[in-house]
């Protein structure tokens, strides 16, 4: 065993035997906010009270640059995979953060914080990925003129000034976890987050919703079987951690709105006891509860079962009694990390998962358990299922289909085709999924849909299509949501609206439109949603803008337009935010890197990558979910690049792959499925990205036809 792994698995340990304590209960959350303080109690313990240990342990690191701070303490390095521990322990209350992130990867901290007496925390956690994703939802009922602070896992706060929807700038690594809580809240009011915690993370998360209320109630209950002198650590929605040391009742600090939900968990287990809760959730509270009790007992059982029915590369994290995730990535014998204390109850229930994987849960709950449980049946099954939709631009036209990932089958969507307006060139998706957008050519104008999330049918919204600059030829949405934006050739410039997060109907921002190039063709913006980068076809360059955090307007950044080695046409950004790769026709493709700060460009290789021109017809660029492969549409075929991605420097791969007049290329949000328009075959390609090395291979069934010359496609996977 590894020096590290051995201190995580040491014995608990108490640093005094005696606790001198006025009250039988700790509240860790003190004020309006209910997360820790970064900088509270950093360093050792204070001589003569109670001290603990913070440790944990890191999965996915591929090299040096990760450091963590334990209350804002200083850093801890770590360079590879397995346990890590600080070397200095603390009082009452912990929150680890990353001071530093590895290069071309995202480490995200899971149970980052919580609150102890004395009991070691070992179960922090950090996954690290170059696959990422976004944390949001919404605020309702805030009261007008007021704001609240939520952090995520601790950290990333974010200040919200009105009802509607809101997303954390820091993404969270693949398979990690987030904790939303509120640091601040509205003078005269109570926020209180529900679907505040998750783990496994597969997808952008976009139900951490938030309910502020005038009226408030508590929660609380009562613990039993608790040790003398032990301390059990209780949290209320991921946060508001309140440290039990004595049986009796206990209640949170922080109450919940009126409206609004609880879901107690244990964060800290007694040195040498497990402890239960006993309605744990509820929602929807109109008075004070009472009744979340918690069973200690120094005997304990274990949960577990078997899993069935998962395919190769699938995952599903469990969950019992809404807690101690368990990710699994194959069919098998599973369990538990945590028992439950004895002649307790238990509830196993499905997480996150895989693209169209359900699963149904057998002999998944009981009571009063006074045995190893080892019975659980989780049986999973798959619909791999893709919406795809079309642009039919000779017939002012948008044709969807369902697409088997599995057979290749295609059926039509119900009520496909839909009406679009004239000459309709290129569609888009607003990161909810819920809003469907085409950029319509010929009437210069956006028409406007919603989705349904079941069958893929799109409907008008109101007040649909709504009018654009002269000719646009493309239209794209900010990661959060909040904007979208039109290219329109003709009139040199850019349309800019806000998005009705309730309709997806969009009105003219300030200032919009903004002015471009010459013959301004297709749009990419960061993840953060900071920057946005236009194409000029005939003007052989780029521009790039600031996007205003409050309204949208753009600003454009100092050196714009930058010129580019012939006639760009698409582009695309890297999962990161580092870089930008704008797609020249005359077989070129540019790398420039981004200044976090400012967006300025800085051209990695003036002139650009790729061939002398023998293969012109380079239209389309876009990357795998890990940011280390880059695939171009070209009339050869699918042309790959190796990215470095600290650098973001490209090394073109021998040959093409998957010969064909390619239009667009796009992949799924986790990066690891490619779809590919042919554009002269009328097809669409569907294709697996191997994540060890980026390669292409077909599923079953592809090419799949699409009835009409794909300029460009939108995907949807379910």
């Amino acid at each position: 065993m590894r020096a590290l792994d051995a201190i995580l698995f040491r014995p608990l340990h108490r640093s005094l035997s005696v606790l001198a304590l006025g009250s039988s209960v700790l509240l860790a959350a003190c004020g309006s906010g209910n997360t820790p303080s970064p900088t509270a109690n950093a360093g050792g313990g204070t001589p003569g009270t109670p001290s603990f240990s913070v440790a944990g342990r890191v999965s996915g690191l591929s090299g040096a640059g990760l450091t963590l701070s334990l209350n804002g303490g200083a850093p801890l390095a770590l360079s590879a995979d397995g346990g890590f521990s600080f070397p200095t322990e603390v009082n009452a209350r912990y929150a680890v953060t990353v001071a530093s992130q590895p290069a071309g990867q995202t480490c995200t901290v899971s149970n980052a914080t919580g609150a102890s007496r004395d009991t070691d925390v070992a179960q922090v956690r950090v996954n690290c990925s170059a696959t990422t994703f976004t944390v949001g939802g919404s605020v309702s009922g805030l009261a007008g003129g007021q704001s609240l602070v939520l952090r995520n896992n601790g950290a990333d706060p974010i200040t919200v000034s009105a009802n509607g929807a809101y997303t954390f700038a820091v993404r969270v690594a693949r398979n990690g976890g987030y904790a939303v809580s509120v640091d601040t809240q509205p003078a005269g009011q109570t926020c209180t987050v529900s679907n505040a915690t998750g783990d496994g993370v597969l997808a952008n998360v976009g139900n951490v919703n938030v309910l502020c209320a005038a009226s408030s109630h508590g929660v609380g209950g009562s613990v039993a079987g608790l040790a003398a002198g032990a301390t059990v650590t209780l949290l209320n929605n991921g946060s508001d951690a309140t440290v039990v040391a004595a049986n009796g009742p206990y209640a949170f600090a922080t109450r919940v709105a009126d409206q609004g939900g609880y879901a107690v968990t244990v964060g800290t287990q007694p040195a040498g006891q497990t402890c239960t809760v006993a309605n744990a959730q509820g929602s929807g509270i109109a008075a004070d509860v009472g009744s979340v009790n918690v069973q200690c007992s120094a005997t304990a059982h274990t949960i577990g079962g078997t899993l069935s029915g998962l395919l190769a590369n699938q995952q599903v994290t469990l969950y019992n009694n809404g807690a101690d995730p368990l990710t699994l990535t194959a069919n098998g014998a599973f369990q538990f990390s945590t028992p439950i204390a004895t002649q307790t109850a238990y509830a196993v229930t499905q997480g996150a998962a895989s693209r169209g994987v359900g699963c149904t849960v057998g002999n998944g709950s009981g009571s009063n358990a006074t045995a190893d449980v080892g019975n659980v049946a989780v049986a999973c099954t798959t619909t791999a299922l893709s919406f795809v939709y079309v642009t039919d631009y000779n017939n002012d036209r948008i044709l969807g289909y369902s697409m088997d990932r599995l057979t290749g089958a295609r059926t039509a969507l119900p009520g496909s085709p839909y009406a679009a307006g004239d000459n309709n060139r290129w569609l888009t998706l607003h990161p909810n999924q819920a809003f469907f957008y085409s950029a319509n050519l010929g009437s210069s104008d956006v028409s406007a849909y919603t989705v349904n999330a079941s069958t893929g049918a799109l409907t008008p919204v109101a007040g649909s299509p709504f009018a654009a600059g002269s000719q646009p030829t493309s239209i794209q949405v900010t990661p959060d949501g909040r904007f979208a934006y039109t290219a329109n050739s003709q009139s040199g410039n850019v349309s800019g609206f806000r998005v009705d997060l309730t309709t997806g109907a969009l009105t003219p921002l300030p200032g919009s439109p903004y002015a471009a190039g010459n013959i301004p063709t297709k749009i990419a913006i960061t993840p953060n949603s900071r920057f946005l980068y236009v194409t000029n076809q005939n003007g052989q360059n780029l521009s790039a803008y600031r996007i205003d955090a409050t309204t949208g307007a753009l600003t454009e950044v100092a050196g714009s337009p930058y010129p580019l080695a012939g006639q760009p046409y698409g582009i695309g950004v890297h999962p990161s935010g580092n870089f930008v790769y704008p797609v020249v026709y005359q077989a070129k493709l540019h790398a420039l890197r981004i200044d976090p700060t400012t967006g300025e460009l800085t051209d990695l290789q003036p002139g650009g990558y790729g061939s002398s021109g023998s293969d012109w017809e380079w239209l389309s660029f876009t990357t795998n979910g890990a940011g280390t492969v880059g695939y171009v549409a070209t009339n050869q075929g699918i042309r790959a690049f190796d990215i470095n991605t600290t650098t973001g420097a490209l090394t073109a791969r021998t040959g093409f792959a998957h010969a064909g007049r390619y239009e667009y290329l796009t992949t799924n949000p986790e990066g690891d499925h490619l779809y590919a328009a042919d554009f002269h075959a009328i097809f669409t390609h569907m294709l697996d990205i191997d994540p060890a090395n980026g390669n292409l291979t077909p599923f079953s069934g592809s090419a799949v036809p699409v009835d009409a010359r794909p300029y460009n496609l939108v995907v949807i996977e379910r």
